[in-house]
C-alpha cells in the first residue's frame, strides 16, 4: 500500500488518497482464501479441498474480496499516515474505493477522510484574573439563614379582623369565564393560593388583596399573549371568586427553645449562630472554589489557539447527549418537555458546551506539556485504585477497561489545572463590578 496525495478539507482534517498495490492485494486474497476454505464444503470434495476456481464459480468472482480488504487495511493505514505526515486522531472508518475490473494488474485506488491530532498553542495562562464570589460570612448571611429557619418552622394561623394581604395564604373557590362562558381548566374549589407568589396569571392575586373571608367578587385579568392555551392567549377573562379563609405565618421567637428545635447540636441561640456561620463558611468556600475552576476553564479555552478538527466536537457532543439521560435520571424527551425546549435548541446548547469542553481539555494538555508535568507509577496505581473503588469493580477490571495512557492524560490535565489555579488572581465579584463602574 502506498500514499498518493492528501487534500485539506477542514480544520485539521484531510482527504487522503492511497493505493493498494496489485501484488499485495493478490497475496492477501490468497491468504484469505486459504483461511476461509477450511469452512467451505462443495459436493464431491472434502471440507477445505475444493479448487479455488470452483469455489469462485459457486460464490462469485468477488468472493473473499471484502474479507481481504478488512484484513489488509488496518496494518497498512498506519504506513500511509506516516507517509502522508499525518498524526491521526481517530482510526479512519469509511473508505471510498474506486471501481475497476483491472485491480489484479493496476491495484486498488481508494480515499478516506481523517481527523489529525490538533496542533495548538497557548500563552499567558499563568496569573489569570478570575472573578469569584466573596467567601466572607457576614452578619446579614446568618440573619438570612435564621429568617429562613423561622419561616420553615412557622405555624399557619387563621387571620381574623383584617382583609387579605400579600403574603397570606388564601383558600378560594373560583370560576373563570371567557365571553361569559366557563372555559376548561378555569375552575376549582378549596384552592390554596399564597398571595404574592406569582402562581396565577398577572393581576389575579393582587385583586384578592383587600377582600375578607366570606366575600365573593370578580377578578378581571388578561391572559399573556404567549400563554400555552391558544384559545386563551391574549384574551380578557373574568373570574368569579369566593374567599373562604385566610391564613398567615406565625413565626417562632428566636430563643434557646427555637435553637434546640432546629438542630440537635444546638443548645442556645449562640450555638445556632456559630453553627450557621460554619455552614455558610463551608458553602461560600465551596462556591468560590467552583467559580475559580469554572473561570479558569473558560479563560483557558479562550486562550487556546490552533486548528481543531470538527470531528472532535461532534464525537464529544454525541457522547454527552448519550450520557445526558443517565446523568439527570429521566428520558431526554421528558426533560425537554419539562423545560419546554425543542430538540434543535437543546442540541445547539450541547454542541456549544461540548466545544468548550474539548478546548479546555486541549488547553490543559498543552499547559501540562509546556510545564513539563510528569506522572509517577505510584500516581497511576493510586488513580486506578480510586476508579475501582468508585465504580465498585475489581482493580484488574479497571486496569483492563481503561488504557494507561488515558489515566496519564487525565492526571496530567488535573495537575495542570492545579498549577493554573494556584497562579490565578482571584477578584471578588463585587469588587470587579465596582471597578467596571469606575472605568465607565
Amino acid at each position: 500500500m502506498s500514499f498518493v496525495s492528501k487534500e485539506k478539507t477542514a480544520d485539521a482534517t484531510w482527504k487522503v488518497s492511497a493505493r493498494i498495490e496489485a501484488e499485495d492485494f493478490c497475496a492477501q486474497l490468497d491468504a484469505t482464501f486459504k483461511k476461509e476454505l477450511q469452512n467451505i464444503t462443495l459436493p464431491g470434495f472434502r471440507r477445505g479441498k475444493a479448487p479455488r476456481a470452483m469455489v469462485e464459480r459457486r460464490l462469485g468472482a468477488g468472493a473473499f474480496f471484502e474479507e481481504a480488504l478488512d484484513a489488509l487495511l488496518p496494518g497498512e493505514i498506519a504506513k500511509v499516515m506516516e507517509e502522508a505526515e499525518i498524526k491521526p486522531l481517530y482510526r479512519p472508518e469509511d473508505y471510498d474505493f474506486s471501481e475497476s475490473d483491472g485491480w489484479k494488474e493496476q491495484g486498488i485506488d481508494f480515499s478516506f477522510t481523517v481527523a489529525a491530532q490538533p496542533e495548538v498553542t497557548i500563552e499567558n495562562y499563568m496569573g489569570l484574573e478570575v472573578e469569584v464570589p466573596s467567601a466572607e460570612v457576614t452578619q446579614a448571611d446568618i440573619d438570612a439563614r435564621i429568617h429562613e429557619l423561622r419561616h420553615r418552622n412557622a405555624r399557619q394561623v387563621e387571620v381574623e379582623g383584617r382583609p387579605a394581604q400579600s403574603g397570606d395564604g388564601a383558600l378560594i373557590d373560583f370560576l373563570g369565564k371567557l365571553d361569559g362562558e366557563p372555559f376548561e381548566g378555569g375552575a376549582a374549589e378549596g384552592y390554596e393560593l399564597h398571595l404574592g407568589s406569582g402562581q396565577f396569571i398577572p393581576g389575579f392575586e393582587e385583586q384578592i388583596v383587600g377582600h375578607s373571608p366570606g366575600e365573593s367578587f370578580e377578578v378581571n385579568v388578561t391572559f399573556p399573549e404567549e400563554y400555552h392555551a391558544e384559545n386563551l392567549a391574549g384574551k380578557p377573562v373574568v373570574f368569579e371568586v369566593t374567599l373562604q379563609e385566610l391564613k398567615t405565618e406565625e413565626l417562632p421567637e428566636v430563643d434557646d427553645d427555637f435553637a434546640q428545635e432546629v438542630g440537635e447540636d444546638y443548645d442556645t441561640v449562640e450555638d445556632l449562630r456559630l453553627g450557621l456561620a460554619a455552614e455558610e463558611a463551608d458553602g461560600k468556600a465551596k462556591a468560590a472554589a467552583e467559580a475559580l475552576e469554572r473561570g479558569v476553564h473558560t479563560k483557558l479555552a479562550e486562550l487556546l489557539e490552533g486548528e481543531i478538527p470538527g470531528e472532535m466536537f461532534e464525537r464529544r457532543t454525541q457522547r454527552n447527549v448519550e450520557l445526558f439521560p443517565e446523568r439527570i435520571g429521566i428520558p431526554l424527551e421528558r426533560y425537554l418537555e419539562i423545560i419546554q425546549e425543542d430538540e434543535e435548541s437543546f442540541m445547539a446548547r450541547m454542541r456549544e458546551q461540548s466545544a468548550a469542553q474539548v478546548k479546555m481539555e486541549l488547553a490543559l494538555e498543552k499547559v501540562a506539556e509546556l510545564e513539563g508535568v510528569e506522572i509517577s507509577a505510584e500516581e497511576i496505581d493510586a488513580e486506578y485504585q480510586r476508579v475501582a473503588e468508585e465504580y465498585k469493580v475489581p482493580l484488574a477490571k479497571a486496569k483492563y477497561g481503561i488504557p494507561e495512557e488515558e489515566i496519564v492524560k487525565d492526571l496530567k490535565r488535573a495537575k495542570a489545572l492545579e498549577l493554573v489555579k494556584e497562579a490565578a488572581v482571584q477578584v471578588e465579584a463585587a469588587e470587579a463590578v465596582a471597578e467596571e463602574a469606575e472605568a465607565e
